[in-house]
């Protein structure tokens, strides 16, 4: 029996950027708790619930598109397809500050107290991070690519 299953336009990239999303914000909190306390823990724990902030616009109820008044919740691809967007700009921003925070001459004091044996598990946690991040970027943009896939494919169906 040749069972054929097929998702919902927006399943394939709401899981994707959930998924990536989720495992970014983990990824933070586990840094935040293995490095050393003060208020670069903090920074790394705010990071990490900015990460699941990309999920955001996937929220039944958050986005609308309304037009004259109308308000129509949106698909579920156009909305994946924000939320992934959101997640390509944050991962990029995020990128960017673990490797400000990793190649900044003077950076080594953003924690606080830095001992002798800490700049090295530093660096490891920070270039873990921003392979992190990384694949959070490939992630969002294989869901952008899907959610686009599907706009399109329901475009040249009603056109």
């Amino acid at each position: 029996m040749d069972q054929r299953t097929r998702l919902l336009p927006g399943c394939a990239p709401a899981g994707i950027v959930g998924t990536a999303a989720a495992g970014s914000a983990a990824a933070h909190v586990v840094a935040a708790a293995l490095g050393p306390a003060g208020a670069m823990a903090w920074w790394m724990a705010g990071m990490g619930i900015a990460c699941l902030a990309c999920l955001g616009p996937m929220l039944p109820g958050r986005l609308w598109a309304g037009r004259a008044g109308r308000t129509v919740p949106l698909p579920a691809d156009q909305a994946a397809g924000r939320a992934a967007g959101h997640l390509l700009v944050m991962g990029a921003a995020m990128v960017l500050v673990h490797l400000v925070l990793l190649v900044a001459p003077g950076a080594g004091g953003h924690h606080g107290r830095v001992d002798a044996a800490l700049p090295s598990a530093h660096g490891v946690t920070m270039l873990a991070l921003i392979a992190v991040e990384l694949l959070c970027l490939i992630g969002a943009s294989a869901a952008l690519r899907l959610a686009r896939r599907g706009l399109h494919r329901r475009r040249a169906v009603t056109t």
